[in-house]
């Protein structure tokens, strides 16, 4: 596994742009679906909004994979084996458990007290990782997700107002829900990047994200049909505009999760977590411009810009810290590479072209 500063100019250009699309579609989804609420258009039980992220993960079926243009005759996703896709139906019904329980966490404790729960994320895969994938971080890693972790508490101490017509036994709940549906979610990302990581039945990530998303789809619809109906009639979902949001929302969601795997891949579920804890900061000021004027919670406070600068900072420690680790191992390694070599005899050319470039660490 190549450390991120040793990778080749276009893999780590690749991991950019994963990225970036993963970090500006999740903020498409999150504002989007904010938009449809504020309409009318969605709620908690509606669940047309999880239905759409499920749709966007499943129509990753209709993209052409760059891998296989090359290899005609690669089987395609629909071939995968049957232990894999059984696995994907797990992860399925823990991805809309958790969705469903952060959907109710967050109609109780409001948006923003809902965003600095569900940025703990980050530590708490952080330590799933570290207990069961035995992935640790460096003390500087370790620092800058708990600075990360202490950025989005900030908000909660007067930058977050509570919903009004809640008691404080309701808000408790609410918090329970909110952070129970991300410790779920932490170990939908640990248990992915297991998957994607192992070499027994592995799946590619296009794979992970179709079956995921098929067999979520197939459980939500299941959910919809059986108490969603009478909520569906008493919305405005004929309206031209929130037609075309919910179709722009499947799209996002199909970016969106695309590069969720990918990046699951290349760079770890820590690191992934670390970008929804920089997308839920940037929330917080694209939801003032957006959404102040009809809702005072969304307003951006002075607790909510402390935060923004903390969790910045942590985000940025966190990279360089990531990088540092890579590079002192792909230093060792050359080191170690270099004092076997002197004990062969003329490593001839074949053997290195047949040297495959790992994946991204």
């Amino acid at each position: 596994m190549l450390p991120p500063l040793l990778i080749p100019p276009n893999v780590r250009s690749t991991v950019l742009y994963n990225q970036a699309v993963f970090l500006v579609t999740g903020l498409f989804s999150t504002l989007g679906q904010q938009w449809l609420h504020y309409q009318g258009a969605a709620d908690a039980r509606s669940m047309l909004t999880i239905l759409v992220t499920y749709l966007g993960m499943s129509a990753v079926c209709v993209l052409p994979d760059p891998s296989k243009l090359n290899r005609p005759r690669s089987p395609t996703i629909l071939a995968e084996p049957q232990g894999p896709k059984k696995r994907a139906a797990l992860i399925a019904v823990m991805d809309v458990g958790g969705n469903l329980v952060l959907t109710a966490g967050s109609f109780i404790v409001g948006s923003g007290l809902y965003q600095v729960i569900y940025a703990s994320i980050v530590g708490i895969t952080a330590i799933f990782s570290y207990a069961f994938l035995g992935r640790n971080l460096t003390p500087m890693g370790w620092i800058c997700v708990g600075i990360i972790m202490i950025g989005m508490s900030v908000t909660a101490l007067g930058g977050s107002p509570l919903p009004s017509a809640g008691s404080e036994h309701n808000i408790l709940f609410g918090f329970g829900l909110t952070l129970f549906g991300t410790c779920i979610y932490a170990g939908v990302y640990t248990i992915n990047d297991y998957l994607l990581s192992g070499t027994n039945s592995r799946m590619t990530p296009r794979a992970q994200c179709f079956w995921v998303g098929f067999y979520s789809t197939l459980l939500t619809l299941a959910v919809i049909v059986l108490v969603s109906i009478p909520t569906l009639r008493t919305m405005p979902l004929s309206e031209p505009g929130v037609i075309g949001m919910y179709l722009a929302l499947i799209a996002s969601s199909l970016g969106h999760n695309v590069t969720y795997f990918q990046l699951l891949e290349s760079t770890g579920a820590v690191a992934t977590g670390v970008l929804q804890a920089l997308r839920a900061v940037l929330v917080f000021g694209l939801s003032h411009f957006l959404f102040c004027k009809q809702d005072a919670v969304q307003c951006f406070t002075a607790a909510k810009g402390v935060a923004t600068l903390i969790v910045v900072a942590g985000v940025i420690g966190f990279s360089v810290a990531k990088a540092r680790k890579g590079l002192a191992v792909g230093i060792a390694s050359a080191r170690v590479s270099r004092s076997e070599q002197s004990f062969e005899l003329l490593p001839s050319a074949a053997d290195d072209d047949d040297e495959e470039i790992p994946h991204v660490g």
